[in-house]
Formats: structure tokens, C-alpha cells, sequence
């Protein structure tokens, strides 16, 4: 029963991870508004919330209940995707370091006017994100399925 609960909870954390990263990507332009800013920065901090859940739930469901953690230790696939996840986070550190600075000022009528420059290095990344949870989720189907055993 543990264990449904877990595998429930990790997929829920998992598509509130790939919707933030959706809506990053789709929101996230040469240039976004004050307004737009803070918005995304309130997404970023979902998109970490998810991810913190995503990831000790994770660490839960390989080393403590369900299937042997052998199953997944020596999957050669699991580490990718262990290894993809992690640097999807890595990736994401500049573009929530802008949004975090951006999106801290407190609202004012002119927000919507007020044009921002994004950084392109941070807008690159936020594109390999979205690729990256694409191949996350391509290896977790086939670590589910039993390949690369």
C-alpha cells in the first residue's frame, strides 16, 4: 500500500515538474515584462518544490520499499536517468537565479510596461531542460520495463 502511495506521489511531483518546465519554456522570450517575471519565478519555485519531491520520493522507491534497489543499481539506464535529472537541476540554476532576482519587487501599476532582457544563455538552457525530461521520461519507462538489466 506504502508503496502505490509513493509511486502516486512521484508521478504527480513528476508531471507538476514536466508542466513547470512546459510553461518555462513557453513563457520564457527575448523579452518578458516585470509581471512575467514574477509569475515565472512563482512557477520556478513549484518547479523546485516538485523536483525536491520528485527526488526524495525517488530515493525512497529505490532504496527502501518496492522492488529490490538491485533492480535499479545495476540498470545502466536508471543512472542515466539518475544522471539526466541531476543535470536538468544544474541547468536550471541561472534561469531561477534571474527569475529570483527579477521577480522579487514587490507589484506596481507599470509592471506590465516595464520590458526585461532575458538572458539567452538562461533561455538556451531552459530548451534543454524540456528535451532532457523528455529523455528522463523515456528512461523511466524503459527502467519500469526491466531494459538494460
Amino acid at each position: 500500500m506504502v508503496y502505490e502511495i509513493l509511486r502516486v506521489m512521484h508521478f504527480a511531483a513528476l508531471f507538476v515538474v514536466a508542466a513547470t518546465v512546459f510553461i518555462h519554456y513557453i513563457a520564457f522570450g527575448p523579452q518578458i515584462t516585470r509581471e512575467d517575471a514574477r509569475n515565472l519565478y512563482r512557477v520556478d519555485l513549484a518547479f523546485w518544490a516538485a523536483s525536491g519531491i520528485v527526488f526524495l520520493i525517488g530515493l525512497v522507491l529505490w532504496l527502501g520499499v518496492g522492488k529490490p534497489a538491485s533492480f535499479y543499481t545495476a540498470n545502466s539506464l536508471f543512472h542515466t536517468k539518475v544522471g539526466l535529472f541531476l543535470g536538468m537541476l544544474l541547468c536550471s540554476i541561472p534561469a531561477s537565479k534571474f527569475f529570483r532576482l527579477e521577480g522579487r519587487y514587490p507589484p506596481t501599476p507599470e509592471d506590465a510596461d516595464i520590458k526585461i532582457e532575458t538572458p539567452t544563455m538562461s533561455r538556451s538552457l531552459v530548451r534543454g531542460k524540456l528535451l532532457t525530461l523528455a529523455v528522463i521520461f523515456m528512461c523511466a519507462y524503459l527502467v519500469a520495463r526491466g531494459v538494460g538489466l
